[in-house]
């Protein structure tokens, strides 16, 4: 017998209700980023007055990130950067200089918008004249607390080059490309990097509005 629809007052009561119990938390690393063993019973969703089973989860804990995908829509052409990314190659990947957008940390006190204007200049020297929020997103929420903050910005002229901060490790290579193009990269699989396939799949289908809305002003 299938299960008894909820009523609308149930169904608000159950989201009124904590998500999960925190049984402990102990941090195990802290640098520029931090790793805590954590026990925690999720609520269940058969039934939410109860919990499931209690676990034990290792979460790495990132910065709040600000991504953008940099666009001239007067020639159509997208700005994406290169770098090296160890995890992908530990992982296996054979290209670990990824194609990426451009993205940062956002720095405390500062603003999701404004980490992304700032990241944009210091990782392309370019200046950003319109931003459109995407929406936040997370890239494996069952082991990492981090938090993305989507955009996609219009910018004038851009001009492929070396950029990044040398003391930080960063060289960062950008690439100019026609839409086209990294449309058949996309489907070819050329752009592993999910942050950037979820980010250009997403202009994909707002290419057209957006294109119209930049270049009607």
């Amino acid at each position: 017998m299938p299960p008894k629809e909820k009523t609308m007052t149930q169904t608000k009561k159950a989201e009124a209700l904590p998500a999960a119990e925190i049984i402990s938390r102990k941090t195990v690393f802290e640098s520029y980023h931090k790793l805590e063993v954590v026990h925690v019973k999720p609520r269940s969703l058969k039934d939410p007055s109860t919990w499931v089973h209690e676990m034990q989860r290792e979460i790495f804990f990132g910065k709040t990130i600000a991504i953008i995908l940099l666009y001239i829509p007067e020639t159509d052409e997208v700005l994406l950067n290169q770098q090296f990314r160890l995890g992908a190659m530990l992982a296996g990947e054979k290209k670990p200089h990824m194609l990426e957008c451009a993205a940062g940390a956002v720095d405390p006190g500062e603003k999701p918008e404004e980490a992304a204007r700032r990241e944009t200049l210091e990782e392309t020297g370019c200046e950003i004249i319109d931003l459109e929020f995407v929406g936040n997103c997370y890239s494996s929420p069952g082991c990492m607390a981090e938090q993305f903050h989507m955009y996609i910005g219009r910018i004038a002229q851009a001009k492929s080059g070396i950029y990044g901060h040398e003391h930080e490790g960063e060289e960062i290579l950008t690439h100019l490309l026609p839409w086209q193009k990294v449309l058949s990269m996309i489907d070819a699989g050329e752009i592993t990097n999910v942050n950037a396939a979820l980010m250009l799949n997403w202009f994909a289908r707002h290419r057209d509005r957006l294109r119209k809305k930049w270049l009607g002003k």
